[in-house]
């Protein structure tokens, strides 16, 4: 991004646009919001209640696809997670959240969550035991988007 556009942009309505993927994102996740665990299960179910309530507005909130979810991974910045740890992520975030999040994507029965105190992707098993968070986003998917050859 340049200097007159930052990668960021806090829309102040309680979400966060990237400028540089045309995502929009909840600013908090399911924990700061809510102050729970979620199974992958109840991470889409509560992503599809962010929809039906209409977050910001909008009614077309979903569960991040893993690349999504990675991108958002920042090496140069840090916020604090729930327990005060360092976690990879633009200060645009607030403090608070779980380092870990559920993503739509898996293998079989298991999910694809994304530590963001590790910045990577790993599989988890989606039963009720695995208790992540969710971070919903709306917008156009990745893997929707025609590559950029």
């Amino acid at each position: 991004m340049t200097e007159d556009k930052p990668r960021f942009t806090d829309n102040n309505d309680n979400t966060i646009t990237d400028n540089l993927t045309g995502l929009m994102w909840a600013k908090e996740d399911s924990w700061q919001m809510e102050a729970r665990w979620l199974s992958w299960d109840e991470a889409r179910e509560y992503t599809h209640n962010m929809a039906y309530q209409k977050l910001a507005g909008y009614n077309d909130w979903r569960l991040p696809e893993k690349e999504e979810m990675l991108i958002l991974i920042d090496t140069d910045h840090s916020i604090q997670d729930k327990y005060g740890k360092d976690m990879k992520m633009n200060p645009v975030f607030p403090n608070g959240p779980l380092a870990t999040v559920w993503t739509a994507d898996g293998v079989g029965s298991d999910g694809y969550i994304v530590n963001f105190t590790l910045g990577k992707a790993d599989t988890l098993y989606k039963s009720k035991s695995g208790r992540m968070a969710v971070r919903a986003v709306r917008g156009t998917k990745m893997s929707e988007r025609p590559s950029q050859r």
